[in-house]
């Protein structure tokens, strides 16, 4: 499948409604994709829903670090990365206020979001998971043995009913009919995400490096993908953007600042941006539905623990979703297993990303690290431990 050909649903929004599914998985993700695919090889009969249509755009999660690498080899997707020539990624380098460092980095490669997210997809697909885009799901009344799902595709409607339910439509999600249960609570710290992909053929910014600029009013992060464009996520402050005049001219300040070039062609690029980044939930487990990847919780990530949050997730949220009690609902604990897998992960990169928040304290730290790169082994080693190491 080429990077721009269209991943087409296996079935119609009248099949979708007459069938009794096992689980309906919402939001076709990382996250929705490798849960999906992981029910169907269980047996499980499962619908993937999604809004968007595939290959799609999205700002941030171009790279895949060493803990997302182990749990595609772990799930038997191991080549998917190579198959497609994702880049290796070598080398991490920090910038802040003229001052660089080069840490270096033992695993990880860089691959779009197009070709990832729709190769997760296919791979669900080819399992036996039935997919339908271009639809909204919304989640309906429970019944003594099923959950409804509302689905609306192309001006029609149709419900659907499956024994479980496993959201993962992202950030912004909503798709409870009562508001208050789609309700998180966003720091008010948080900050935006924004991106872009383009084409950029000059020598500042090489294949197998992730590069990040360092500011007050956020980070940017560049890295060469697989078909050797550039692709730039950032985390900025909405009130810096609304100061600089908008998302390209707060980018270019921070690039600025930390003394890296702007690449040429961004003053001619379409910007994709996110809700506040980092958001929680009160609850991810209601009934029947388990919620999973970022529709569950997240903050600011670094170098792959999106992404690898996101597969982890999914894979966890699929077990959970296939033990069941006598009476078909899903057995609790996903709450805590949840807060187990990831807990640990995020504080690490929400500590992180409140030291960013100090250019003094950034620079200090970009010496050090120019002088002694070996001193954020820990921190990289940490970032790629395989989830399998850490407690159930």
């Amino acid at each position: 499948m080429s990077s721009k050909e269209r991943v087409p649903a296996t079935l119609t929004l009248d099949d979708a409604i007459r069938e009794l599914w096992d689980v309906v998985v919402i939001g076709a993700g990382p996250a929705g994709s490798i849960a999906a695919r992981e029910l169907a090889r269980n047996g499980a009969r499962t619908l993937l829903v999604d809004r968007a249509s595939f290959p799609r755009s999205k700002v941030c999660g171009c790279c895949l670090n060493g803990a997302a690498l182990r749990i595609l080899k772990e799930i038997e997707l191991s080549e998917l990365p190579a198959r497609y020539g994702a880049p290796p990624l070598h080398k991490f380098r920090l910038a802040s206020q003229s001052h660089f460092a080069t840490v270096p980095l033992n695993e990880g490669v860089a691959i779009s979001r197009e070709r990832l997210d729709a190769e997760l997809i296919s791979a669900a697909i080819r399992e036996g998971t039935e997919f339908l885009d271009e639809t909204e799901a919304l989640i309906g009344n429970e019944n003594a043995d099923s959950q409804s799902v509302s689905l609306n595709t192309a001006g029609r409607s149709g419900i659907a009913s499956a024994a479980r339910i496993v959201i993962a439509g992202g950030l912004g999600c909503r798709v409870f009919a009562h508001n208050e249960q789609d309700e998180r609570e966003i720091s008010k710290y948080s900050r935006v995400g924004v991106g872009t992909v383009l084409d950029d053929a000059s020598e500042d910014y090489t294949v197998g490096t992730i590069y990040m600029a360092c500011h007050r009013d956020g980070y940017v992060g560049l890295v060469r993908l697989e078909d050797d464009r550039l692709d730039i996520a950032a985390a900025l402050d909405a009130a810096a953007i609304k100061r600089d005049g908008g998302i390209r001219e707060c980018v270019e300040h921070v690039l600025e600042s930390a003394g890296m070039r702007v690449p040429i062609n961004v003053a001619n690029t379409h910007w994709h941006g996110t809700p506040r980044l980092t958001q929680s939930r009160e609850r991810v487990e209601r009934g029947r539905c388990l919620l999973a990847g970022d529709a569950a919780g997240f903050v600011e990530p670094f170098t792959g623990e999106g992404i690898a949050w996101a597969l982890a997730s999914g894979r966890a949220v699929a077990a959970f979703a296939l033990s069941s009690n006598t009476d078909g609902v899903p057995r609790l604990g996903w709450e805590k297993k949840h807060y187990q897998m990831l807990s640990q992960r995020m504080r690490l990169c929400r500590s992180v990303s409140r030291l960013l928040r100090y250019p003094a304290l950034v620079s200090i730290s970009i010496r050090v690290l120019a002088l002694a790169p070996g001193l954020a082994k820990p921190f990289v080693n940490a970032l790629n431990k395989s989830f399998a190491t850490e407690s159930n």
